[in-house]
């Protein structure tokens, strides 16, 4: 039986007067009303601390403040941090307890933060990496073999719990696929040993495109640059007899 929300405490009385009865089963009872029986023994012993003013709701604000300190101590604190501004928390506090000994010292924490709201903190703004310039050419192939596009395609667990993660090269202008191959691993070797397969296989592209992710590119080098990249725009034409 739920509260009744137009009769809450009638009810809540209604209760702790039955709980009081030995001859009724206090979980039963409990069960009666819709509440745990870690609840009705709360309400039993608030009653019978309290009687009736025991059950009222009680404010969920805590009932202290770790940050708060009297005020005559926040006085002490801020004179001596006026007097020495370059002083941090803690030797502000030996301080503060040699000149107030058997006194209360309060934590560190409490003393940063009261400094902090009397301003004495300045906070340092992040300041946002600009992210580096990229090497963009936005080429329309008119023919094959011009434009090269690359990625990895999404990675999938197959029946065998084994990673699979394919990486798909193709030419821009035919759609051809050049290779789907999946590598034992998404890093600069491993993508570079596909590109040399390729490149003895079809010959070289004139571009090769492809997004901003490692390891083509990377938002924290130069122009976006990584070792891939750099080797791609310097390979020379392999020899003749590397032609298909």
């Amino acid at each position: 039986m739920p509260w009744k929300e137009t009769g809450k405490m009638d009810e809540k009385k209604d209760f702790v007067l039955k709980s009081l009865d030995r001859q009724l089963v206090f979980t039963q009872l409990c069960r009666e009303y819709g509440i745990s029986t870690k609840t009705g023994y709360k309400w039993r012993e608030r009653f019978l601390a309290q009687g009736y003013a025991g059950l009222e709701e009680e404010s969920r604000k805590p009932k202290s403040n770790g940050k708060a300190l009297e005020e005559w101590i926040s006085v002490e604190l801020l004179r001596i941090k006026k007097k020495h501004e370059a002083w941090g928390a803690a030797k502000i506090l030996n301080i503060y307890a040699r000149n107030n000994p058997g006194k209360h010292v309060p934590a560190r924490s409490t003393v940063e933060h009261l400094f902090d709201r009397a301003g004495y903190v300045q906070h340092r703004q992040k300041k946002r990496r600009a992210s580096g310039e990229r090497i963009q050419q936005r080429v329309v192939p008119v023919k094959p073999n011009e434009v090269w596009t690359v990625d990895f395609k999404g990675w999938w667990y197959t029946r065998d719990k084994e990673k699979v993660n394919p990486l798909t090269v193709r030419d821009e202008y035919s759609k051809f696929i050049l290779g789907i191959d999946v590598t034992e691993k998404g890093d600069i070797s491993h993508v570079k040993a596909v590109f040399e397969r390729l490149f003895k296989e079809y010959g070289l592209p004139e571009y090769i495109r492809s997004d901003n992710g490692p390891p083509f590119a990377s938002s924290a080098s130069v122009w976006g640059l990584t070792k891939l990249s750099v080797w791609c725009a310097v390979i020379r034409p392999p020899d003749p007899g590397y032609q298909a």
